[in-house]
C-alpha cells in the first residue's frame, strides 16, 4: 500500500552550525499520524521543476523524533554542494512555510526479542533515526542497556551532546561515547566509531548492532560487529545515507 502524503507546516527550524538544519513540522489536526521510531519520510520538493522522466523531486529523511511526540515530526536536513534539494526546496524554508511529506516509510526500527546491550553506531546526520529509537526505548523503561557510539570529523558536528549527556545521568543504562576523528580542542574520544566498537564488544555478548550513515563506515563496523559472532539480518541492522 502506497504511503499517505501530508502537507505539514514548518513550525520551528533551528540552525546546528552551517551546513544542518533541524525541522519541526507539524501535522493538522485532523491528520491521522503514526510511525515507529526508526522510520523515515519522503520530502517531496513540488517547487523544484520536474526530474527529466517528469517525476516530483523526492527526498528520504529519517524521523528524528519519537512516536509519542504526537502532532509532530522532526527532521535533520545537511547541505550538500550542488544537491537538490540545497539548490531548491528545503534550503530556503522558513518557519510558517508549508512542506510536504510521505510517510511513514522503512523498516529499520528495533527488533525484538531485544537483546542485552543494543549498539547505535553513527556517523553525522545519521544519528537522527537512533535519536528516535533512543527516547523512545528509554520512555518505555525497556529491559536493554543503550550504548551510542557517535561520530564525526570536527567537534563543531557534534550535535546534541549536552541533550545527551543529561539523557544519561537521568537513565544509568544509556551510555553515549562521542568521537571526533580530526579533532582540535576536543578532548574526548578521536578513534573512528568501528575501532571504538571493537573494544566494547566481545564474542558471545547478548548484542545487537544499528548502524547508519555513509557506506564505508556501514562495511567497517559490519566487519566488526561479524568477527566477534554476529549476524546481518539477525544482530546487525543498518541503514545507508548513500
Amino acid at each position: 500500500m502506497r504511503a499517505a502524503i501530508f502537507e505539514t507546516t514548518i513550525e520551528k527550524i533551528i540552525p546546528l552550525g552551517d551546513e544542518l538544519r533541524h525541522f519541526t513540522l507539524r501535522f493538522k489536526p485532523a491528520d491521522h499520524w503514526e510511525h515507529e521510531a526508526g522510520q523515515f519520510v519522503n520530502v517531496i520538493a513540488d517547487d523544484i521543476p520536474p526530474l527529466e522522466n517528469g517525476k516530483i523531486l523526492k527526498r528520504a529523511y529519517s524521523i528524528a523524533s519519537w512516536p509519542s511526540q504526537q502532532g509532530t515530526l522532526e527532521l535533520f536536513w545537511k547541505k550538500v554542494e550542488n544537491g537538490p534539494m540545497t539548490s531548491g526546496n528545503l534550503i530556503h524554508k522558513k518557519e510558517g512555510d508549508k512542506l510536504k511529506i510521505q510517510g511513514p516509510l522503512g523498516h529499520f526500527t528495533v527488533k525484538q526479542p531485544l537483546p542485552k546491550t543494543i549498539y547505535f553506531v553513527s556517523t553525522g546526520t545519521g544519528f537522527a533515526p537512533f535519536r528516535a529509537m533512543i527516547y523512545d526505548l528509554l520512555e518505555k523503561k525497556a529491559d536493554v542497556d543503550l550504548v551510542n557510539l557517535y561520530g564525526n570529523r570536527y567537534e563543531d558536528q557534534v550535535f546534541y551532546k549536552d541533550d545527551l549527556e543529561k539523557l544519561a545521568a537521568a537513565h544509568p543504562r544509556l551510555k553515549n561515547i562521542m568521537t571526533v576523528s580530526r579533532p582540535k580542542e576536543w578532548k574526548g574520544e578521536s578513534r573512528y566509531v568501528q575501532m571504538i566498537l571493537k573494544d566494547l564488544i566481545k564474542p558471545g555478548d547478548s548484542a545487537h548492532v544499528y548502524i547508519c550513515g555513509l557506506t564505508d563506515m556501514i562495511l567497517a563496523v559490519e566487519k566488526v560487529a561479524q568477527e566477534v559472532g554476529l549476524k546481518t539480518k539477525e544482530s546487525i541492522f543498518f541503514e545507508k545515507y548513500d
